[in-house]
């Protein structure tokens, strides 16, 4: 069986947020997608099924822990593959097909390996957060009000509902520090949360436990980039590169575009580089 290694959000290899693409494969079940996941212990890995089309695949991605219904830089990272699999150095188009929705991402060569930009659709704006909710995310996450903007924390999805903590200072201080964080974002209908800088368009976020910080996260990027435009913090129609990864040593910048008329926002683009890092065969 074969994989590949990729970091995407890179501009070179070994920075940015590694993933392994599986992709030559008769047949795994959901146990040992599971298991490989598991034994690459990256924040998620993805695997592509073969198909008949040129342009247009099934894949699943997994964590650790579970299997996601959608993820950012697994699908930038696959799409990148994909071309590269294709031999064109035209410019393409794709669509992944995920268990509960299909995303379309575009990618070009570059001199490094390819860059992708997915289509992350309009966001969702799922729950607002009372003063009394915000109080118990800012002490599960090790923050004060200090800390915090003025702007209102709100759950916001393209594909995944993070909670979008807006902050103006503390970010280093940042954590998990409860064991029933899950619980608690599961009330306001979030899965994940992004910590989120609105002076320095800086995040962070972690799984659930708070064990693992993720490096750059795609699939927040869409939610923060719609946030940060409903607040005229950033402007309609204009390119957005939030930060992620320092705290990590891997520096991550990815590239947003929010498409809106009159704050309306029709769709929001997630981009980045992906840099090749190895070609793997299992035995």
């Amino acid at each position: 069986m074969k994989c590949k290694l990729v970091d995407v959000f890179a501009k070179e290899k070994l920075t940015g947020n590694g993933l392994t693409i599986f992709y030559d494969y008769e047949r795994l079940d959901s146990n040992e997608m599971l298991s490989l996941a598991q034994e690459m212990r990256q924040f998620e890995s993805i695997f592509v099924l073969n198909s008949d089309s040129n342009t247009s695949f099934k894949a699943r991605i997994f964590t650790t822990e579970e299997e996601l219904d959608f993820a950012g830089h697994p699908i930038i990272g696959l799409a990148a593959h994909l071309h590269e699999e294709s031999g064109s150095i035209e410019p393409k188009e794709w669509v992944i097909e995920l268990n509960k929705s299909s995303v379309s991402v575009m990618t070009k060569k570059t001199a490094q390996y390819f860059h992708a930009s997915m289509a992350q659709g309009s966001p969702e704006f799922i729950y607002t957060l009372n003063k009394d909710e915000v109080t118990s995310i800012l002490s599960a996450l090790n923050l004060t009000s200090s800390h915090l903007s003025h702007y209102p924390l709100e759950v916001i999805s393209t594909g995944l509902p993070y909670l979008i903590v807006p902050i103006i200072g503390g970010i280093e201080n940042a954590s998990i520090s409860v064991d029933d964080f899950e619980i608690l974002l599961t009330r306001f209908g979030a899965k994940f949360v992004y910590v989120l800088d609105v002076i320095n368009f800086e995040g962070r976020t972690w799984d659930n436990k708070g064990l693992v910080e993720d490096i750059a996260t795609g699939s927040a990027a869409g939610p923060a980039a719609a946030f940060l435009t409903k607040h005229q913090l950033a402007a309609d129609n204009s390119n957005i590169i939030i930060s992620q990864g320092r705290f990590l040593g891997r520096e991550s910048e990815i590239e947003t575009y929010v498409e809106a008329v009159e704050g309306n926002i029709s769709n929001i683009w997630v981009s980045g580089d992906v840099v090749k890092v190895a070609n793997i065969s299992f035995v």
